[in-house]
């Protein structure tokens, strides 16, 4: 799950799914024909994360209360123990809801902190890296 930190207050607003979505509070999301979907691990370009849980069926567009990624702090639980050596590196998408820490081919999470003590601890801190801009 991506939980949002600081710097979101007055953000949230709510955005249109593309159909056959399944969205949990906390998913990250990306741009999809016009309709925000659920983030896969090769994805580069995450915009926002959900603020709630959100089913659409396969024939409509439901909305869902969001937050754009721009700006705001995340924490995020890995796929894995954190290293310390993580700390200050670039990690890719796991899944919708969790960070690879040892992949760095999409570079969409940037660590500078992680939560707990290192190598049990499975949640970091850090920000969405827009590989686009």
């Amino acid at each position: 799950m991506f939980k949002p930190l600081q710097y979101d207050s007055g953000k949230a607003l709510k955005v249109q799914l593309a159909i056959s979505q399944t969205i949990y509070k906390g998913d990250a999301l990306v741009w999809a024909s016009g309709y925000l979907a659920a983030a896969g691990a090769t994805d580069t370009d995450v915009r926002f994360v959900a603020l709630k849980d959100v089913t659409t069926d396969g024939s409509s567009h439901t909305e869902c209360l969001v937050i754009p990624v721009e700006g705001v702090r995340f924490e995020a639980d890995t796929d894995t123990a954190v290293a310390s050596s993580y700390l200050g590196t670039y990690a890719d998408l796991a899944t919708v809801s969790t960070i690879n820490p040892d992949a760095t081919s999409y570079d969409a999470f940037y660590i500078d902190e992680w939560v707990g003590t290192s190598a049990v601890s499975k949640v970091v801190r850090g920000h969405f890296v827009h590989a686009l801009e």
